[in-house]
């Protein structure tokens, strides 16, 4: 499974999907936000689509930017949002878990990407976002566990349980909003 950063897959937009908007932390000079809370723009899209800050105008998931991932794995519909991380030196994958986590870990098409993905040496990571205020919490999948359980699904879900289970027992830490001037986060 090859990554690059080749642009945006052609014909791909967001559309109803606003994930981003609410799932990331956002803490720069020029806007805040914190993890977990929808920015006050975001009612049924972007109401300052075409004006809204160049760092929300250059951001892209991860779906919007590899063709590997089929409209099924748009954020809104999977309850995966999937980002581009620099992982020792090598661009992987992080995947993030916003719908039902467990659920998801369950899921055939999951299970079959991380096999794929592990088998064929893309640095891969699960995780899921901290509650409001707080850093979410990641935990690497190219494990020698991973790896020795092959192609077996039944074997992979069950790790990706275990993962899950480590995930959501993470002490997380407070996130700490260093800029301020322009929270955009809804009250």
């Amino acid at each position: 499974m090859a990554i690059c950063d080749a642009g945006l897959v052609a014909g791909r937009t967001c559309g109803e999907c606003t994930v981003c908007c609410t799932v990331m932390a956002i803490d720069k000079p020029e806007i805040q936000k914190e993890a977990g809370v929808t920015c006050r723009h975001c009612r049924g899209g972007c109401r300052i689509y075409e004006t809204r800050p160049a760092l929300c105008r250059d951001y892209y998931c991860g779906w919007r930017q590899l063709p590997i991932l089929d409209d099924a794995w748009r954020p809104d519909r999977s309850g995966v949002f999937v980002e581009l991380e620099m992982v020792d030196g090598r661009t992987g994958l992080s995947l993030v878990l916003v719908g039902n986590p467990l659920k998801t870990v369950r899921q055939s098409w999951f299970i079959d990407f991380v096999i794929t993905g592990v088998r064929g040496g893309l640095p891969l990571e699960l995780g899921i976002p901290g509650p409001k205020g707080f850093q979410g919490a990641s935990l690497p999948l190219n494990t020698r566990e991973m790896h020795a359980a092959g192609s077996s699904r039944v074997r992979v879900k069950e790790l990706l349980e275990l993962e899950l289970k480590r995930l959501n027992a993470h002490a997380f830490e407070p996130r700490i909003i260093a800029n301020a001037g322009n929270d955009v986060g809804q009250p």
